[in-house]
């Protein structure tokens, strides 16, 4: 069954000579009714590198002619053996054309593993199914705790607005992956922007989660190379939407006709007076308080998103807002919530109420945390960090830049030292 192309590849069947070693069968079970016959090794040959592994058709020595690598006889038996061959010979061959026509090399290794399954096709794949995939992935880190469900779920939205800028801009369900250029990235971010009202920051966040599938695709090899390598990430800088404490306690003293609302308020202040954000009070449990050598009750938890440990000091409003919902709990939260994107609605409705006129989300508490409830208090910012659970005390300096009441604060307390020093100063030098 020889069929080269300048020498450089041959497929060759052979059967092991007695005393050579005998592989394994990578958990392949032989019939009983076939144990006296031996499993056909094949040799595939690219260039003068060979390598010899397992078939799994078995043939009766007897039967066997090394020569013409076939079975020998009209049985049914031989007939059924050299049919198998001539389809695994050609489910090579197919492999070897398709791997030089679209990677422009193959190798015989290659070959052996996509005979055996455990390489996939990495030709002709699509950007949403490959999408998919990535998504299964996501979802068994969410499972294994590894992942928040919340950032999941932003890939799939990403996933489904790329989807329907396909369907509009190309006409077509699918592209492939080789597919994708920086033009392409460069339109869905003007459909994101042009159909969601988004920002430019809200769009670029689509566009580097396309980024990411693009670069994974790249990294296990489906494309030859990152296509989006050079698109160019623009996020504005922005300061992060906080309240004031006057506003703050309009929320707080607002007295709600609707339970709805009141659920979410509480929720809203319980992430104000912990800085924790949506995910993790989704997932906090009593396994999360920790009575501490001061004497004081402690909120220790690793964040959903970053799985870095945050410690926050469970003050009184916390602990109100649990003992209120304590014979409401459903599945172990101790604080009775819903979706993001419906806490969000809901809060919209509250600022309208509380007559707060800024975009209430769910985020907003966690940085009115960090900035009205403990930067401006004088909590000192490698405490604010921790409380935080960021990685690295930048983020968090990200606060303190817009803390103006703070800084007024402390410029104050600062003037009021230095009053009677000019009394020491010999400014005429007399």
């Amino acid at each position: 069954m020889e069929n080269t192309t300048k020498n450089t590849f041959a497929v060759y069947f052979f059967l092991k000579k007695r005393g050579e070693k005998k592989k394994k069968n990578d958990g392949a079970i032989q019939p009983k009714t076939i144990w006296k016959k031996k499993n056909i090794q094949c040799r595939i040959t690219i260039n003068g590198d060979p390598v010899d592994f397992a078939s799994f058709i078995f043939v009766d020595p007897q039967k066997w002619h090394s020569k013409d690598q076939n079975a020998i006889g009209n049985s049914v038996e031989s007939q059924d053996v050299n049919t198998a061959l001539i389809d695994f010979e050609k489910k090579i061959r197919d492999i070897y054309k398709e791997s030089m026509t679209k990677r422009g090399n193959a190798s015989p290794a290659y070959i052996r593993d996509r005979l055996n399954g455990k390489v996939t096709n990495k030709t002709g794949v699509t950007l949403i199914q490959y999408f998919d995939d990535y998504n299964l992935e996501l979802k068994k880190l969410v499972k294994l705790k590894e992942m928040d469900d919340e950032t999941r779920k932003r890939y799939v939205r990403t996933r489904d607005r790329l989807k329907a800028f396909l369907k509009k801009e190309y006409k077509r369900d699918d592209i492939y992956l080789d597919e994708v250029d920086v033009k392409l990235a460069n339109g869905f971010y003007l459909y994101i922007r042009e159909t969601t009202e988004s920002g430019n920051n809200n769009a670029q966040k689509h566009i580097e989660k396309l980024r990411t599938i693009i670069t994974d695709a790249w990294g296990n090899g489906y494309i030859p190379n990152d296509s989006l390598i050079r698109y160019n990430m623009h996020y504005d800088e922005s300061d992060p939407t906080c309240l004031t404490w006057h506003e703050l306690k309009r929320i707080m003293h607002k007295k709600f006709h609707s339970e709805r609302l009141e659920k979410i308020r509480d929720m809203f202040v319980f992430a104000c007076f912990t800085g924790m954000a949506y995910g993790d009070i989704r997932s906090l449990t009593e396994e999360n308080f920790n009575l501490m050598n001061d004497n004081n009750e402690w909120i220790d938890k690793d964040r959903n998103k970053t799985k870095v440990k945050a410690e926050i000091l469970f003050s009184d409003i916390p602990k109100l807002i649990i003992l209120k919902y304590k014979d409401r709990r459903i599945n172990n939260r101790l604080i009775p919530i819903i979706s993001n994107q419906k806490c969000n609605d809901y809060l919209k409705e509250i600022a309208t109420l509380c007559k707060v006129n800024k975009n209430l989300t769910c985020h907003v508490a966690r940085h009115t945390f960090a900035t009205t409830v403990t930067l401006t208090e004088g909590v000192p910012l490698e405490t604010v960090s921790k409380m935080l659970g960021h990685k690295n005390i930048s983020t968090t300096q990200i606060y303190a830049k817009v803390v103006h009441e703070k800084m007024t604060k402390d410029a104050n307390e600062w003037n009021e030292k230095m009053q009677g020093i000019e009394n020491e100063f010999n400014l005429q030098n007399q």
